[in-house]
């Protein structure tokens, strides 16, 4: 099952929403990413927040169920998470919306993003980069990249890090805050891997 979220932050190119939302199982407007929807003629399955940025009560436009979660105590993004279908874990959850904005909202939905169970392909999509999640149950690999910049980012620590088609590789590397960060490596070679042995590891490149 491949869920997505469309969150408040930087809205994504119709495109990009359009593709995602075709290619997902099951669509959650997380608040006030509702209006980048609305904006794009896409119905979510799901619309749940606290509606400090959106008011559903405004818009002739919702026909999904709509949650409202009042509690502070959790993020719009940790609201909406929890409503997603019990039966199984999903095999992969994109984030829109989710970078750009407010720094406390991107850095606390990328800190959400790494709770996501292990097994789960995780991605925070945008316009003109993407921010993939490597686990040791889901590695990253990547193409096209030749030449690119490709910035690794532990935010737990990490071991057993390995990467083909770097600069400069990474093997059974160990890293983390303190230990070793890997900001701007470069591509050198059309296909990227990035695995690791335990962690939580977040591979950022661009797309153009």
């Amino acid at each position: 099952m491949k869920a997505l979220l469309v969150l408040a932050g930087e809205p994504p190119d119709e495109s990009l929403l359009a593709w995602r939302a075709e290619d997902s199982d099951f669509v959650i407007a997380v608040d006030g990413g509702m209006n980048a929807l609305i904006q794009a003629g896409i119905q979510p399955d799901l619309l749940v927040g606290d509606f400090d940025s959106f008011d559903p009560t405004t818009s002739g436009s919702i026909y999904c169920k709509v949650i409202c979660e009042e509690d502070q105590d959790s993020t719009d993004l940790e609201k909406a998470l929890r409503h997603l279908p019990e039966d199984e874990v999903p095999d992969e959850i994109v984030f829109l919306g989710a970078t750009g904005g407010r720094s406390d909202h991107f850095l606390t939905n990328l800190l959400v993003a790494s709770t996501l169970p292990e097994a789960s392909k995780v991605a925070l999509d945008a316009t003109d980069e993407i921010i993939q999640r490597a686990t040791p149950a889901c590695s990253v690999s990547l193409i096209g990249m030749s030449g690119k910049i490709v910035s690794l980012l532990p935010l737990s620590s990490c071991k057993g890090v390995a990467t083909e088609g770097l600069r400069w590789e990474l093997a059974d590397a160990a890293m983390g805050p303190g230990v070793l960060l890997g900001q701007s490596n470069e591509a050198v070679s059309e296909k990227v891997s990035v695995s690791l042995r335990a962690g939580n590891l977040f591979v950022i490149t661009p797309k153009i």
